[in-house]
């Protein structure tokens, strides 16, 4: 057994070492976190880059009401949904595959990835670009906007979405970039303050519309 005075330090010795424990249990549990958190947004914005350039059912209304089933969750050749290139249905498609971390909701946001805002800790921000609605493209096809541009368009450079779905003059060269912002809740305090961009877990995915 140990005397009265051991014990004391051995108390004393545990007070001191606890908070640099508990510092380093959670500093590995966030790293483990941002790691899943990474590879997550990351697949989100995957997955609603490639619902927003494919009509995966030619009998649909990809701009029309919202109903059934879209490409970006299931199977193309299962997917029979109309609105599926709509924003509202890309968006809904992110936050299904952000799961818990998208819980809370998102700011959904038409907006290239420099101008997307950044969402509030613990939260995210999707955005997607070129915009749904709006004015149609100023070249008469993919061959003029490459030659007049001096290189292949970028998302914003032909026109909005829906009316080059409407008319696809563009047909092979129209791209659109989905982005996902999340702001990852630390466990370890003051992290957030002293490293905010390791926090800031970000990605963007560009894809040609196959429409």
């Amino acid at each position: 057994m140990l005397p009265l005075n051991r014990k004391g330090q051995a108390l004393v010795e545990f007070a001191l070492m606890f908070p640099i424990l508990f510092f380093l249990l959670a500093l590995t549990v966030d790293l483990f976190r941002v790691d899943w958190v990474t590879t997550t947004v990351a697949e989100a914005a995957r997955q609603g880059a490639r619902q927003a350039v494919a009509n995966a059912d030619p009998y649909d209304n990809p701009f029309g009401a919202s109903t059934g089933s879209c490409s970006g969750t299931t199977q193309v050749n299962s997917a029979n949904g109309s609105g599926c290139l709509t924003s509202n249905r890309v968006y809904q498609t992110v936050l299904s595959v952000l799961g818990g971390f998208g819980s809370a909701g998102a700011n959904l946001s038409e907006a290239s990835p420099a101008n997307c805002p950044n969402p509030a800790v613990g939260r995210a921000s999707v955005c997607i670009y070129p915009t749904e609605q709006g004015p149609a493209g100023g070249y008469v096809s993919c061959a003029a906007a490459r030659s007049a541009l001096g290189r292949d368009p970028v998302p914003g450079d032909l026109g909005a979405r829906l009316p080059e779905y409407t008319s696809p003059q563009y047909q092979g060269c129209f791209p659109v970039v989905v982005t996902v912002i999340y702001r990852y809740d630390t466990l370890v305090p003051f992290l957030g303050t002293a490293a905010p961009n390791f926090l800031r877990i970000a990605s963007s995915t560009a894809m040609v519309a196959e429409y």
